[in-house]
């Protein structure tokens, strides 16, 4: 698709939205995977003045009945087949089949200008219940996001360049989607994780960029095991932390070029970067002697801050709740209560554990809570132990491979599983494996203690690891 192809069919996007009585600041939501039309739906929407309410086509049909009553959308651009679907939940579809490119550019003059603190992209996260929460940014926020992180790019794209990018469009894949685009460069948009396709991608020379997260580089490395692609420029990860085995192999087959960045919902990418350079010195010369995972220094514009139980700033390395501020910070929030406005000049706080150290570069050391990631995907047990009439622990599994393997655990030798409908349960939900043990270990209120039950399971179960893991019994 050429680049006169998008702005026209971006365009019709944005004046026909306009025809069907959507203003500005209406919500539209998007239910596209990977694919032409997710991006020039996207783009339609953000020169519409609407605000894109990003849908996972990946979503059970609970969570995304949640989600639209959430925020109360009303239309939704998604496929004509999705129709029913929608339907049922009393969403009008405008069918993304029946969109035409608008070829009169002039056409676009139509179009008023839009206020930059107008509600611009609302995506959904887990909630700290488990159930999704919408998180609202503006179109201002939507715009310096992506300025920032095309000034962050360790080279700049242009024509010639092409990235590849296999993880949800909806998620991180559409950052580096505008980055590039707006830098002249292309973009390879594919659906999934095939490794065979990027193999022969690979091989071909006409990539030289990618977008990797810990658990899709882990399938590459281990897939195309033993090649060598000098031409690479750029391996952008994030997501999860980069363990130093899968760094080191992830080096040998492309050399020294991967940047790491730190980013969330509320405020994304990037909040910290780990350049190429700085971050082979470090995974080579410091990660042995270091506490916790280094994520580079803080983006232009963004504060960084460590704070302790009670809220309070921590002084030099000391290790406590990461807190960051920034221009690109989320709008607010919409929770079951309503939305609520985060305030421009304050910190948010982000759930993870860590410290900066003499440098000034952001360590992470663990997470606050129990969030589990797994295949790219956040999620929090809560979420999946709703599903069951009794009392079951969900826990996360290290997997070199998945990240972490979603598992869920019983006391005793009574089985799990069989009273749920898995195949209503959004697919990184599902737990890969079912367990027991004698005894939850528990705290003294009666709550169970995950991290222990965690390391209990490592004793009594040994992970042949993989794209289809397999858990055997100790002894």
């Amino acid at each position: 698709m050429s680049y006169a192809e998008l702005a026209a069919s971006a365009a019709g996007v944005a004046l026909r939205l306009r025809e069907l009585g959507v203003a500005q600041g209406d919500l539209v939501g998007t239910f596209l995977s990977n694919g032409q039309a997710a991006v020039w739906a996207s783009y339609g929407l953000m020169c519409s003045g609407a605000a894109e309410v990003a849908i996972d086509p990946g979503v059970s049909d609970e969570d995304l009945a949640h989600a639209v009553r959430l925020v109360g959308l009303g239309r939704v651009i998604a496929p004509r087949d999705a129709g029913p679907r929608f339907g049922r939940i009393g969403v009008v579809v405008a069918a993304v089949e029946d969109f035409a490119p608008e070829v009169n550019g002039d056409r676009l003059i139509e179009l008023a200008s839009v206020p930059g603190a107008a509600w611009g992209k609302i995506l959904f996260t887990s909630g700290t219940t488990g159930r999704p929460k919408a998180i609202v940014h503006s179109h201002a926020g939507r715009w310096v996001s992506v300025a920032l992180l095309r000034a962050h790019l360790p080279y700049l794209p242009g024509e010639g360049d092409r990235i590849l990018l296999m993880t949800s469009f909806v998620h991180g894949a559409s950052l580096l989607t505008y980055a590039f685009l707006e830098c002249g460069a292309s973009i390879e948009l594919c659906a999934g994780v095939d490794v065979d396709l990027i193999g022969r991608l690979l091989e071909s020379g006409q990539i030289n960029a990618l977008f990797a997260p810990p658990t899709v580089l882990a399938k590459i490395v281990g897939a195309l095991h033993g090649k060598r692609f000098d031409h690479v420029r750029a391996i952008f990860t994030g997501t999860a932390t980069l363990k130093p085995a899968l760094y080191e192999a992830a080096r040998a087959m492309f050399g020294p070029v991967i940047r790491v960045t730190y980013g969330m919902t509320e405020i994304v990418n990037p909040i910290t970067v780990l350049p190429p350079a700085e971050c082979d010195a470090w995974y080579r010369q410091e990660v042995a002697d270091a506490a916790g995972i280094c994520l580079g220094w803080p983006a232009s514009g963004v504060e960084v801050c460590i704070l302790d139980e009670d809220g309070g700033k921590v002084e030099g390395a000391a290790v406590g709740q990461i807190a960051v501020r920034a221009r690109h910070m989320f709008a607010g929030a919409i929770g079951m209560d309503g939305f609520r406005r985060h305030p421009s000049d304050s910190f948010h706080v982000t759930g993870d554990q860590g410290y900066v150290d003499r440098r000034g570069r952001l360590f992470i050391t663990g997470r606050s809570g129990d969030v589990i990631k797994t295949g790219g995907y956040k999620m929090f047990p809560e979420e999946v132990e709703r599903l069951f009439g009794r009392e079951v622990a969900v826990v996360g599994y290290p997997s070199d491979y998945w990240g972490e393997i979603v598992v869920a655990v019983t006391e005793g030798t009574s089985s799990v599983g069989e009273e749920v409908d898995w195949s209503r349960v959004t697919r990184h939900l599902r737990p890969r494996a079912f367990m027991h043990v004698d005894q939850f270990p528990r705290n003294a209120q009666g709550k169970i203690r995950r991290a222990a039950l965690r390391e209990l399971l490592r004793k009594q179960y040994r992970l042949t690891d993989g794209p289809h893991p397999v858990f055997t019994l100790v002894g």
